[in-house]
C-alpha cells in the first residue's frame, strides 16, 4: 500500500506510521485494500459528483449533531475524507482543526484542492499511530466498512485511544455480516465488509465506547437505496 505521511508541520498531533498491523495483514486483507484504493482512484470524480456533493439527510443530520458538540479550535480526525466534500469543508468552515485520511491518492488530490487548510494524509487508516488523547472527535463516514471485518475492531480500539476523555466517535457501518464484492460500482470493482448490526454493537461495547445514538437507516442516495448502521458513541461514557 502506498503511504504518503506528509502533514502540515504546524499540526499539534504527532503522527507516525505503524507497520505492525500492515506487516501482519493476510494476503486477502492486502488484496481487498488494494482493490479499494484502486477503485477510488478510478471513480473519484464520479463519486464526488454522485454522492459526496449530494449528502444524504442522515449524513447531514449526524454531521450537524457532531458540530453542536464541538467548540471552534477542536481537533477532529476524519477517517476516509474522500474529496473533502462535504464534511471536511464544513468542519473547516466552523473553525475545527481537521486531520483527514484517505487510502486513495486521487481522492487525496481532490481533498487538497477543496480544503487546503486541513492536514491531509494519504494512508491506509490501519497504519496510523497518534498520541493518546489527541482528538476531540473522530468520524468515519462511509469508510470503516471498507476494512476487512477482522480489522474493524482493532480500528475502533485505536480510535478510542486517540480520543480525549469524553470525546465523540461517529461512523456508519454495514448492516450485513460478511464480505461483499461488486464488480462494477460507478465503474470500478469495490469491496465492503461487515459484522452485522449486533456485531457492530458488540464491537463498540468490547472496545469501551458508550453508544449514544444507534440506528439503522434506509434511504435513497441518488438512484440507489442504501442501508447503514449509524453509531455515535463517547469515550468513558461522559456525554456532553
Amino acid at each position: 500500500m502506498t503511504t504518503d505521511s506528509t502533514v502540515d508541520p504546524s499540526a499539534s498531533r504527532t503522527l507516525s506510521t505503524d507497520t505492525s498491523i500492515q506487516s501482519g495483514s493476510t494476503p486477502q486483507s492486502t488484496a481487498s485494500k488494494s482493490l479499494v484504493e484502486h477503485g477510488y482512484n478510478v471513480i473519484a470524480p464520479a463519486y464526488l459528483a454522485s454522492f459526496a456533493s449530494k449528502p444524504t439527510s442522515t449524513r447531514l443530520h449526524y454531521l450537524n449533531k457532531l458540530l453542536g458538540l464541538l467548540a471552534p479550535g477542536a481537533n477532529v480526525l476524519e477517517l476516509g475524507c474522500g474529496a473533502g466534500v462535504p464534511c471536511t469543508q464544513v468542519f473547516i468552515q466552523h473553525g475545527i482543526n481537521v486531520t483527514a485520511i484517505d487510502i486513495s491518492s486521487a481522492q487525496i488530490a481532490l481533498a487538497r484542492q477543496h480544503v487546503p487548510q486541513a492536514t491531509i494524509i494519504h494512508a491506509d487508516m490501519m497504519t496510523l499511530s497518534f498520541e493518546p488523547n489527541s482528538f476531540d472527535a473522530v468520524v468515519g463516514f462511509y469508510s470503516i466498512f471498507h476494512l476487512p471485518k477482522e480489522e474493524q475492531g482493532a480500528m475502533i480500539g485505536r480510535v478510542r485511544g486517540w480520543l480525549n476523555d469524553g470525546g465523540t466517535f461517529l461512523c456508519n457501518l454495514a448492516t450485513d455480516e460478511g464480505d461483499l464484492m461488486m464488480e462494477d460500482w460507478l465503474g470500478a470493482r469495490m469491496f465492503w465488509s461487515g459484522l452485522g448490526v449486533q456485531g457492530n454493537r458488540d464491537m463498540f461495547k468490547r472496545e469501551g465506547l458508550q453508544m449514544v445514538e444507534d440506528e439503522v437507516v434506509t434511504e435513497m442516495a441518488e438512484q440507489t437505496l442504501e442501508k447503514f448502521h449509524w453509531l455515535l458513541a463517547v469515550k468513558k461514557g461522559r456525554w456532553r
